[in-house]
């Protein structure tokens, strides 16, 4: 107490000197000397500098009074709660927290008080006690004896302290643990309230910066879904911005874990007031007659019932079918209406063309719309500037056979067997630049003519090594073949009768690696001969036990619309694909596309997941299938590199009897060629 009463009265002293200067200026009334005054009269100066807020002078009388021996005891909160906050307005942070300390030994509820509490907080921060702002932190929120209105204001002090020290996410996460602390709804409502003023106040980098802590996953929640409300109105009136920022708010309005909606609503309905409810035009480009009717009705099927599902969740996605098997087509598309700026499809290759030829009557369409094609490849058009991708590349279909046969299966040694065609040579050639960055070493290469099957056989022998003389001495093992894996890229009914060749020439140990046409086809096959296919596989964009397809098959069940397939789930996905992307401006570039593809394709796909890089070129994480009896089944490489395992010991079981049954004859192995 005796050093503390020392530092009162050099304090007031100091005070003094400098009062006795500032007090001359004008309309300012001077400051009487405290040792002049009794004690009633010095509370009455120090009450009357209070009032007129001239802190200078109120923590000189009060500081002065507390050297009174006849203070008033009943006196002493009022003196050190003024002093304190006067203290703290002259940036005297250590008298300040004196004085809250004093007043707390005198009176344990003053911790309990609002205004105690602000000026604890300010005058620890300002002397630099984190240690002591943590321990605090902790004690308030474990307190049962702190009011709510205290904890409020000790909530936001805490969460602009922590925002200040550039830590969103302890500055939200303890705005969130107080708020689950409120004790009732009003309560939550007005700290909500408070929260928003404060997040009105925040410059667009000061909110950006908090928004970093949002997250998927608590945007719905106080304080998280405030400031994503907060910055998505800020961001409704960016150029080409307005529909995603709807969707944002929309959903936030409605469906916030939040005391009170209705401030959001309300906001909500004045930016729609200002900016109309967005309405997005998406085009597809689809055969719906002629030889692939079929496929593109199933695609529009899938697109269909997301467009019902939209128009649920409140999107408005305007949808204009045009037929490319129709005479005008080009015209159709060109002249659509300018809020038709994203385009799928078309399927077919020479369609495509048709966007960019110079004489066709859909010249320009890619520069005026983001046309996202249903191909695996966009020719010579650059991915991701001149139009995008929606469909499984040649790349995809290769990198995942790839990374299975040397990830999963331990096999790096690969080969090629492809038809003298250009998909044939496509493929081929992919699988051959793809291998190596993933570890394969490409052993073999052997191409055959697609229409003259009686030269299958011997193209066959000729990728196995097999002896001229063959044909002369079956009964003598074949030496094995110095690849584990070969890679077919031909039809499944081609692949039906190239596969048996490979058996005929003791292949059975090989990986038989098929491109995505299989799978398609396996969609529909029945009574397959698994003999040929125990270790054959395929990569697919569509599998109906995944958690995905059984979402599609499930709504298109409550809807009547049939079943589920690959294009169903193409059309599927698309529409909703497009519907998170939203409308795009009228002065959009590739820049502008490329930076919401990102956010549209947050979703849970029914065929296999897809992602775009930040040069907008896209990618399909595959599923791996394997033939089966009724179809196929989802390859399990486990099980798959069992089957292998027991092949090649079949192999070298055949070859150990025959070095076995020559030595018994007393012969010995001497052919060069066997």
């Amino acid at each position: 107490m005796k050093h503390t009463a020392y530092t009162v009265k050099i304090l007031a002293a100091l005070l003094l000197i400098a009062l006795l200067a500032w007090g001359c200026a004008p309309m300012t009334p001077p400051v009487k000397s405290a040792d002049m005054l009794s004690t009633p009269n010095l509370l009455v100066e120090a009450d009357a500098a209070w009032r007129g807020e001239r802190w200078e002078a109120v923590e000189l009388y009060y500081a002065a009074a507390l050297e009174r021996k006849d203070l008033v005891r009943s006196e002493l909160p009022t003196v050190y709660s003024r002093l304190a906050e006067a203290a703290s307005r002259n940036n005297h942070y250590h008298q300040a927290r004196i004085a809250l300390e004093q007043w707390a030994n005198l009176d344990t509820t003053a911790l309990e008080r609002a205004d105690w509490e602000r000026l604890y907080l300010d005058s620890m921060a300002a002397l630099g006690k984190t240690e002591r702002l943590n321990n605090h932190l902790q004690w308030v929120l474990g307190s049962s004896t702190v009011p709510w209105e205290t904890r409020q204001v000790v909530a936001l002090w805490y969460g602009e302290y922590f925002r200040s020290h550039d830590n969103s996410e302890q500055a939200m996460d303890v705005l969130g643990r107080f708020y689950a602390q409120a004790p009732d709804d009003h309560a939550r409502s007005q700290f909500e309230q408070e929260f928003s003023r404060r997040l009105s106040d925040m410059d667009d980098v000061e909110l950006g910066r908090l928004a970093t802590a949002v997250t998927p996953a608590n945007q719905w929640r106080f304080p998280y879904a405030l400031t994503a409300f907060e910055l998505g109105a800020r961001k409704a009136s960016e150029p080409g911005a307005w529909s995603a920022s709807w969707r944002t708010l929309r959903d936030l309005a409605a469906s916030g874990e939040l005391a009170d909606l209705a401030p959001l609503q309300d906001r909500l309905a004045d930016l729609e007031a200002r900016f109309g409810l967005p309405r997005i035009g998406l085009a597809l480009a689809l055969p719906v007659t002629g030889p692939y009717a079929k496929v593109g009705v199933k695609i529009l099927r899938g697109a269909g019932l997301a467009q019902w599902q939209l128009a649920q969740e409140g999107v408005d996605v305007e949808l204009k079918v045009i037929n490319t098997e129709a005479p005008g087509w080009e015209t159709r598309l060109a002249n659509l209406p300018s809020h038709f700026t994203v385009v799928g499809g078309p399927l077919r290759v020479d369609a495509f063309k048709r966007f960019y030829a110079p004489e066709s009557p859909a010249a320009g369409v890619l520069k005026r719309r983001a046309v996202f094609a249903f191909l695996s490849s966009l020719g010579d058009l650059t991915e991701g500037k001149d139009a995008w991708r929606f469909f499984t590349s040649h790349n995809d279909e290769v990198r995942s056979l790839v990374r299975l046969t040397v990830d999963r299966l331990g096999i790096t040694d690969l080969a090629i067997f492809y038809p003298e065609e250009k998909f044939g040579r496509t493929m081929a050639q992919t699988f051959y630049q793809e291998a190596a960055p993933l570890g394969g070493q490409i052993k073999g290469m052997q191409s055959y003519p697609p229409r003259e099957l009686k030269q299958w056989t011997g193209r066959v022998g000729k990728l196995l090594n097999v002896p001229s003389n063959f044909s002369n001495n079956k009964d003598v093992p074949l030496p094995m073949p110095d690849f584990g894996a070969v890679f077919i890229p031909d039809g499944w009914q081609q692949a039906q009768t190239l596969l048996p060749n490979f058996f005929f020439y003791e292949g059975d140990q090989l990986v038989f690696l098929g491109p995505g046409l299989w799978s398609r086809v396996l969609d529909e096959a029945k009574d397959v001969d698994e003999h040929y296919y125990r270790l054959a596989v395929c990569p697919g964009a569509w599998w109906g036990d995944s958690d995905g397809g059984k979402a599609l098959q499930t709504a298109l069940t409550e809807e009547g619309l049939g079943q589920a397939d690959f294009w169903v789930a193409l059309g599927y996905d698309f529409l909703r694909f497009a519907g998170r992307l939203g409308s795009l401006p009228a002065s959009w570039d590739s820049d502008l596309v490329n930076g919401r593809i990102g956010k549209a394709a947050d979703m849970e796909f029914s065929m296999a997941p897809m992602t775009w890089d930040g040069n907008g070129m896209a990618s399909q994480d595959l599923y791996l299938f394997t033939p089966a009896s009724n179809g196929k089944r989802i390859v399990e490489p486990d099980k798959l590199a069992e089957r292998i395992a027991r092949a090649q010991a079949r192999r070298e079981k055949r070859m150990e009897n025959y070095e076995k049954r020559l030595m018994e004859e007393g012969k010995a192995v001497s052919n060069p060629d066997r």
